[in-house]
């Protein structure tokens, strides 16, 4: 039994070193977690109160309207020069043999004014004839393009300009070197 006794020990001894030579601390029972409590409810606010919350929303800005501004007594085919539409213009011109068939008309609004411009022909004569006016819907831009009053003053010394500054409407024709034809052009166009 010494043998076996001496095994035992040997055996012991070298799980003990195996180990550390420290003891196992005694068995506890593990203590129980502590039980999660749930988050405070927080009341929804009201629907009104969201309504007084919310910072209230810009629509977006839409352009001025234009002032009421008299139409033009004058007209062209029988429409106020402040109403013509370009194709109406045009045909116009062609009825003078001015308009070639197909021509390109450049037509827009800049803030509050809107032009019609196209190239005019006859024979070997080339110009140019143009409307500005009040749009009937501006835009929002914040720039604009010069006024029928001031494009009047800028364009008389190159061709023949009708101005009706009361309705802010303004027809120019411009025949590259012959002011007097433009005039005369002018003058059959526009009836006043």
């Amino acid at each position: 039994m010494t043998r076996t006794t001496s095994c035992l020990a040997l055996v012991l001894s070298t799980l003990l070193a195996a180990c550390g030579g420290a003891t196992p601390p005694p068995e506890t029972p593990e203590a129980e977690e502590p039980k999660a409590e749930p988050p405070p409810v927080k009341e929804e606010p009201k629907a009104e109160e969201l309504k007084k919350e919310e910072p209230k929303k810009e629509e977006p800005a839409t352009p001025p309207a234009a002032p009421e501004i008299p139409k033009s007594a004058a007209t062209i085919g029988g429409a106020s020069i402040s109403d013509v539409t370009p194709e109406a213009l045009v045909a116009e011109m062609r009825k003078l043999g001015w308009a070639p068939e197909n021509v390109e008309i450049n037509h827009g609004t800049v803030g509050k004014y809107e032009n019609i411009e196209f190239g005019i022909a006859k024979g070997n004569d080339k110009g140019t004839c143009e409307l500005v006016r009040r749009a009937a819907t501006p835009t929002g831009s914040s720039g604009s393009m010069m006024s029928p009053k001031d494009q009047a003053a800028m364009h008389e010394k190159l061709g023949a300009v009708y101005l009706d500054d009361k309705a802010e409407v303004v027809v120019m024709v411009i025949i590259e070197g012959k002011p007097a034809e433009a005039k005369k052009v002018l003058d059959k166009l526009v009836k006043k």
